[in-house]
């Protein structure tokens, strides 16, 4: 790790093993130049979005991996659809830009292949800026194009627009290869399964399902953490993604572990799938490990309660409080705020443990009285509230939910 105008850039090792692979498959020098060419403007394309992050009031960190770049950022207060926007569209803006200045400066004209094609560097340059950067814009996810359309389709259709464009992502992707396998082309069939793989992703962390195929997952969740093997899944049932994770995470794919974890975190629609409380300590950090550490928003209040009170489990306690505290900005949800409760307490700080606890009381008090009632169960048996359960504070808090 590194930081570059203020920001913590995370190399992974997939980047590094995909810049060696374009060199060895070359292995020449167009090859050199493609690879650091791609390199640099990867680079770039990521601080374009982590800048536009920043100045929206955002805090960002990029990470570089196998055939992509990632940019996470936290915001301090809810972003408008303007803002998400120019977020989404900075990163291959600025690849775009900054490649064609280079070239001009060559003295390449780079809408004349046989001006581009003058030398490795130049090609080398054309492809890993304007091409790939206008690649990017095409309209489907998880490309920088498709949260544009996203950020457009909820216009339309409000919460579920992140369901729909997984979908029509899949669609259109399917089409394409389709197309590309039909004409000969299959040169892209690398990024074609990068797509389609992190779209179904998308697509699994979007989907819903009956509340009675919710309770017969919990037997089958068991077992796969147990076993970690997934078993036979009956029609609705869905693991969580933490399982499926873990899974990449066993088979040697940080990234892909990361992605599964990113897109149900960044979905609006709450996942009906069990929390991985069968999973061991050890299971949880190695998921853990593969995120960044500045973690995205949350697009849903369940996935990021599910996030805190797994940091919570393996350790982390001041990350799971503040990614609690930063989640209860936009989903002021009572169990978002006893996480942050927890937290504290575990920290060893009781006042905020106590001011958080009275936060989830008054949120709870404007829910249900199944929350509030799940709220006294986790003051009465949490043991991070063991010591403050004779706070005059805590006591009256506890009694005002019964």
């Amino acid at each position: 790790m590194f930081r570059l105008l203020g920001f913590d850039v995370h190399v992974r090792s997939g980047f590094v093993i995909f810049t060696a692979l374009i060199v060895f498959l070359y292995r020449d020098a167009f090859g050199l130049w493609l690879a650091a060419a791609i390199a640099v403007l990867t680079l770039l394309h990521e601080l374009g979005h982590a800048v536009a992050a920043r100045r929206a009031g955002c805090h960002a960190e990029i990470s570089l991996d196998f055939l992509a770049g990632y940019t996470s950022f936290r915001p301090t207060r809810e972003l408008s659809r303007g803002q998400r926007a120019l977020i989404s569209i900075a990163g291959p803006f600025t690849q775009i830009a900054v490649s064609l200045v280079i070239l001009l400066a060559m003295g390449v004209d780079p809408t004349s292949l046989d001006s581009v094609r003058q030398s490795d560097a130049a090609t080398a340059i054309w492809w890993a800026g304007p091409a790939i950067g206008a690649l990017n814009l095409i309209p489907v996810l998880p490309l920088d194009g498709g949260h544009l359309a996203q950020t457009g389709l909820e216009v339309f259709v409000g919460k579920r627009a992140a369901r729909v464009m997984a979908i029509a992502s899949v669609a259109l992707t399917v089409g394409a290869a389709v197309v590309m396998y039909a004409t000969g082309r299959t040169g892209f069939v690398i990024f074609i399964a990068f797509l389609l793989f992190n779209q179904i992703q998308i697509v699994q962390a979007t989907s819903t399902k009956p509340r009675q195929a919710l309770d017969r997952s919990v037997d089958v969740e068991t077992a796969a953490w147990q076993t970690g093997r997934p078993g036979v899944l009956e029609p609705g049932q869905r693991l969580s993604p933490w399982f499926e994770a873990h899974r990449a995470v066993l088979q040697g794919d940080a990234g892909g572990a990361m992605g599964v974890v990113l897109a149900d975190l960044r979905s609006l629609r709450p996942g009906r799938w069990i929390p991985p409380v069968a999973a061991t300590r050890d299971q949880l950090a190695a998921v853990v490990g593969t995120l960044p550490h500045d973690l995205p928003p949350a697009g849903n209040e369940y996935s990021a309660r599910v996030l805190s009170e797994v940091l919570l489990a393996i350790g982390e306690a001041q990350r799971a409080g503040d990614y609690a505290a930063a989640t209860f900005g936009t989903h002021r949800s009572s169990t978002v705020a006893t996480v942050v409760a927890r937290a504290s307490a575990q920290l060893g700080d009781d006042d905020n443990a106590i001011r958080w606890l009275g936060a989830a009381s008054e949120a709870a008090m404007a829910e249900s009285d199944a929350h509030r009632r799940l709220l006294a169960r986790t003051m009465d048996v949490s043991p991070e509230f063991e010591r403050l359960r004779s706070n005059g504070t805590f006591v009256a808090l506890r009694g005002e939910l019964v």
